[in-house]
């Protein structure tokens, strides 16, 4: 039975907004001067902390015939500036500037650029999620459209947004770590929850996504976690509306814009085509070492950034997505639906993977689809 609310996450993010009070007396703003009016009236007094000089004007033969000091002639010589008034740029990013000309009193033309102010678009993203697990069967719960709550298997998920940036994770846990006795999804969740904890208490950059994975993994291993996992970050920079990425193994995200494939990530495999590379901790059990340093992250992942614009459509999923759907098929589902809900878009992703797991058997699948809005 479908449920009539919705499942599009609506993300909000705080905005700072600062407004520059400039104070200009009212000579400055209209450049009169401060003449008496000719039937002599007197006006009263007025006390202000701007101090404003009448202009002084002197006859031309008196001013030839020498007869005036140099503190006079200084004054007298002294040109005048021509206010203006420049625009208040509200963006570091500044369109193409035109010139303006005007002449001063001593002759000299002087030419002046003037940037027009520019306005920038604050974007977010808003998510729908939906998934399986291999051993589920009959209706999917609703629990199953939320990542915290939902059912996936060994794979998991996570979204985090602040005032400046939106994280989206996704890792798929290993499932020959059974065989070990090791629970594939135990490392999947943790290290998503040690991101999320990271982000919440830390101002992490998107363009630091190794550091946060560095970071997350010592908490991994100091909760004594065992096993491994793929993972795929986004991390996207508000203002200034670029997408940062990071994929380890064969997890990943395909971004599309105006219903054609836009950008895809690469796969990172084992050089021996073993399988794909994977974020492990072991604890010392096998004797196999963790990441110890971010270089060895950047070894093992691609990482990438991208510029992002309203309208673009993004999807993180597994395998269990990408082993099934090939890109024609998955921009045929993007196009139909266009102009439906997001949720469909995430429900109709997951009902065209599970048809695929009749000939390719049945896997864990959680897929995550963002759509950039503005705020």
């Amino acid at each position: 039975m479908r449920n009539s609310c919705k499942y599009d996450s609506t993300t909000s993010s705080e905005q700072s907004l600062t407004r520059k009070y400039v104070r200009y007396s009212s000579y400055l703003d209209n450049n009169q001067e401060n003449i008496y009016p000719q039937n002599n009236r007197r006006f009263p007094p007025t006390y202000s902390s701007f101090r404003i000089e009448p202009k002084i004007t002197y006859d031309e033969k008196w001013l030839s015939n020498k007869q005036y000091n140099s503190r006079v002639t200084a004054y007298a010589e002294k040109p005048v500036e021509k206010i203006i008034k420049k625009p208040i740029v509200t963006s570091s990013k500044r369109k193409s500037p035109q010139t303006s000309t005007y002449h001063e009193s001593n002759g000299q033309v002087v030419h002046e650029r003037i940037y027009p102010p520019t306005k920038t678009t604050k974007l977010c993203l808003r998510v729908a999620v939906n998934g399986a697990s291999k051993s589920m069967r009959g209706d999917l719960p609703l629990s199953n459209l939320n990542l915290t709550n939902g059912d996936f298997g060994d794979d998991a998920g996570m979204f985090f947004e602040n005032r400046d940036n939106c994280f989206v994770g996704l890792a798929d846990g290993a499932g020959g770590n059974r065989s070990l006795g090791i629970n594939p999804a135990d490392f999947s969740r943790a290290i998503l929850a040690a991101c999320r904890s990271i982000l919440r208490q830390t101002n992490v950059q998107t363009t630091q996504l190794p550091r946060l994975i560095l970071s997350a993994m010592q908490q991994v291993e100091a909760s004594h976690v065992r096993g491994s996992s793929t993972l795929c970050l986004v991390a996207l920079d508000k203002q200034k509306n670029s997408l940062s990425t990071l994929n380890i193994g064969d997890s990943g995200f395909a971004i599309y814009r105006n219903n054609e494939l836009y950008c895809r990530s690469k796969s990172t495999m084992n050089s021996n085509g073993s399988g794909p590379r994977q974020l492990f901790a072991v604890n010392g059990s096998l004797g196999l070492p963790c990441f110890i340093n971010e270089n060895e992250v950047l070894r093992d992942c691609s990482l990438d950034s991208v510029e992002v614009e309203k309208g673009d459509i993004i999807i993180l999923s597994s395998d269990g997505l990408w082993d099934v759907i090939k890109s024609d098929h998955l921009q045929q589902i993007v196009e139909r639906n266009t102009n439906k809900h997001l949720q469909d878009l995430a429900d109709d992703l997951l009902s065209q993977a599970a048809e695929g797991y009749i000939a390719n058997g049945r896997d864990d699948i959680l897929v995550i689809v963002c759509k950039v809005d503005s705020v």
